[in-house]
């Protein structure tokens, strides 16, 4: 990834560099909000890591003109402890996320490399939504496979009640188009409001859901009616609904069974009429085992359920957003996919969705030379699909190959069964390549000795020590 650290002390840009760069990443700096408004359109930037105490102009004001401006990569705001208004301000004039100095070393870079993946996920979603042709009045889902044409005909059915829905589907399926889809063919004559609920900070969750009133905490300098308030009449979307804090959940549930929201520091309650729609790629059951996700909020989202199928349950699909995504990203250049890309992208798995597919067809776009895309350019070979490709690795050097694991087990289970096979193979793999001697096996793994011996007990592999 790409960031841009802007910060008028030299520094401080220096340790944020130096921790991003050793994290893998590529990293630009800027000593003012004036350079980093003039580099930010001229080399794109996956995020922006901007420090509010700049002078003359302060990260509050080059926030205000970045988000002005069509395609802005999201920012990370830096301000000094206590500086709580500072931050809400920002979050409203368009920061993704804040962090407060001086910051955790593993948080910087873990919040930037989420902003990053939460404006990736933004760009894909505003494409997809725009795939139906203009001139229709709503939005159309693309594909017409056995499993899209099941898919919709389940959401038309669905579409004009006030029931909820929860959305379940790996990253990258489009759930908020679908979101759009339902809200659009609802009859319902509100906005429809989509709230990342894995995007906002922790302390802001509450706030930016149900509102507060003057004062009711620091930084609260004016009322303001929140995102569920805002849906009245029309559809709250809750991405990521299993990010959610324990807190938040139990006051959406509340709001779920009485239809009513009580805004931060007020003890009025407020009646809404919405639609909620949620999604999420993570398995709530499990969560709810592991006591992070209440059982009876689930209940209430979970009144029908849609499970939005893989592009790899899609035969024929990804060739028809491919084409559509070329016809995007190609703009008025002749661009054409070759007999042999068209067979890939048809054959290839996309682990990654339609979020992957897009990015391949980009990269493509970008980096052909003449009118036809190749499969090469695209990433995939022309004959042999993702799986193939794994498959063959089977028995190789240097490569494990994983038993296939039942869809039917748990997830729980499964998941388990995976990772001691892997732990098996990899560590014998290591004990063989040192002639079975624990120690030398242990440094190079990383691993203490005792902990090695330990891990080989749990799996049951008994092995002679040859020290």
């Amino acid at each position: 990834m790409k960031f841009l650290v802007v910060d008028d002390e030299t520094g401080a840009r220096y340790g944020a560099r130096r921790l991003l760069e050793s994290a893998g990443h590529q990293v630009v700096e800027a000593a003012s909000g004036e350079e980093m408004l003039a580099l930010s359109p001229a080399k794109p930037f996956d995020a922006i890591l901007l420090d509010y105490q700049m002078d003359p102009m302060d990260g509050l004001t080059a926030l205000s003109a970045l988000a002005g401006r069509a395609g802005a990569p999201p920012v990370v705001f830096f301000t000094a402890q206590g500086s709580e208004r500072v931050a809400v301000e920002a979050m409203r004039k368009g920061a993704t996320d804040y962090l407060t100095k001086p910051a955790d070393a593993d948080e910087l870079v873990m919040v930037l490399e989420r902003a990053a993946s939460l404006g990736r996920e933004r760009t894909t979603l505003d494409l997809l939504q725009r795939e139906t042709d203009s001139s229709r009045p709503t939005r159309e889902l693309l594909g017409d496979s056995p499993a899209m044409r099941s898919m919709r005909e389940d959401l038309a059915l669905m579409a004009p009640t006030a029931s909820s829905v929860l959305l379940l589907g790996e990253s990258g399926t489009g759930k908020e188009m679908i979101a759009r889809f339902l809200h659009e063919r609802s009859g319902r004559t509100g906005p429809f409001v989509a709230v990342n609920c894995g995007a906002l900070p922790t302390t802001l969750v509450e706030a930016e859901l149900f509102g507060h009133e003057k004062g009711a905490f620091t930084g609260a300098t004016s009322a303001r009616p929140g995102r569920i308030r805002q849906s009245h009449q029309g559809t709250l979307f809750l991405d990521e609904i299993g990010d959610m804090p324990w807190e938040a959940q139990v006051r959406l549930l509340r709001v779920l069974e009485e239809r009513i929201v009580e805004p931060l520091g007020s003890e009025r309650t407020i009646e809404v009429d919405i639609r909620v729609v949620a999604a999420t790629h993570r398995d709530l059951h499990a969560l709810v085992a592991e006591g992070r996700f209440r059982q009876d909020l689930l209940y209430r989202l979970d009144v029908l359920s849609v499970r939005i199928p893989p592009l790899r349950e899609r035969p024929g699909d990804a060739l028809v957003l491919a084409r559509q995504f070329l016809r995007h990203y190609a703009g008025n250049r002749p661009l054409e996919f070759s007999p042999a890309a068209e067979s890939a992208i048809d054959r290839a798995q996309w682990a990654g969705n339609v979020r992957e597919l897009r990015n391949a067809v980009e990269r493509s776009c970008v980096l052909v030379r003449g009118r036809q895309i190749t499969p090469e350019l695209l990433g995939v070979g022309p004959e042999r699909t993702r799986s193939q490709v794994a498959d063959s690795l089977e028995g190789t050097p240097g490569w494990l190959g994983i038993a296939p694991v039942s869809v039917e087990l748990p997830f729980r289970e499964a998941k388990q069964q995976v990772m001691e096979e892997f732990e098996r193979k990899f560590i014998s793999h290591h004990l063989e390549a040192c002639g079975n001697n624990v120690s030398k096996a242990a440094q190079a793994l990383d691993m203490h000795r005792q902990s090695l011996q330990q891990k080989m007990k749990d799996l049951g592999m008994v092995r002679l020590d040859a020290e």
